[in-house]
Formats: C-alpha cells, structure tokens, sequence
C-alpha cells in the first residue's frame, strides 16, 4: 500500500507566507495614504462646521468671534473643545471671521 502524504511541505510554506507578504507590501502603503486623505478630508468638514457656529455667534451676539475660545466657552458654548482641533492633529483658528486649519 502507498501512504498519501497530508500537509505542506516547508518550501510550499514559504512560498505561500512569501506571497502573502509581497501583497501586504503593496496594499499597506494605499491604505495608510487612504487614512491621511479621510482624515484630510474629515478637517474640511470640521471647518464647514466652525465657519457655521461662526455665523450663528455673529447672528445672536452682533459680532464677530475672534478666537475659538469664544465659540467653545461660556454657559451654552457653539462647539466643545474637541471641536477645536481637526482629525488630523490640526488646530482651527479664526481670522478676519472664517475658520482655518494651522
């Protein structure tokens, strides 16, 4: 009688783990660039957002807020604090009444 065999062998086992790697070296750089355009983009909505509080502060108060401070202090506060920094580690500040990402 002849025995079957059952498993890999350590050469069909390398050759898989070695193919499995050289996708992940092509995938991995896409993704994380991805990540940054998601983030990136993500800021530009978190500016939409604060140039909209900015608007509504200078409708209730009759003037324009000079900081982000203003929009995230006081009793009823127009943002939180976590809205005052973008995904990406950005700031938002305020000049001349639009909001920016420095």
């Amino acid at each position: 009688m002849k025995q079957t065999r059952n498993g890999f062998t350590l050469v069909e086992m390398v050759f898989c783990v070695s193919v499995i790697l050289v996708i992940l070296l092509l995938v991995i750089p896409n993704v994380t660039s991805k990540n940054n355009m998601i983030k990136d983009k993500s800021c530009d909505a978190q500016i939409e957002v604060v140039n909209s509080q900015i608007i509504l502060y200078q409708i209730e108060t009759g003037e324009l807020p000079t900081s982000i401070s203003q929009l995230t202090s006081g009793s009823k506060p127009y943002l939180t604090k976590k809205q005052s920094t973008c995904p990406n580690g950005k700031k938002i500040e305020i000049s001349d009444g639009q909001a920016y990402a420095s």
